[in-house]
């Protein structure tokens, strides 16, 4: 299943990005999937969930961005706890 490793590939940018604000804990994390991407949303949406799950990440959401036309898989934005967008890609 690839979703595992795109699920981690994930949270390793998200671990890199939040090195950049040590004063704030990240709290969303948004991604965009294209339907012909060959990636399943929901498997990783699961596969996020079980490796944040008892990491110094949780609680980090995860919001997905589905669009049936595109062929991409981009890490969109994160947010820091203050709620300000903390990148932007």
């Amino acid at each position: 299943m690839h979703e595992m490793s795109i699920a981690g590939s994930i949270l390793e940018a998200v671990r890199t990005e939040a090195r950049r604000f040590p004063a704030g804990h990240v709290q969303k994390v948004a991604i965009r999937i294209g339907g012909r991407a060959g990636v399943d949303p929901e498997a990783v949406r699961f596969c996020f969930d079980v490796l944040v799950q008892d990491s110094e990440l949780e609680p980090l959401t995860l919001v997905i961005d589905f669009r049936e036309q595109g062929e991409d898989l981009d890490l969109a934005y994160l947010e820091v706890e203050d709620g300000a967008a903390a990148a932007r890609t």
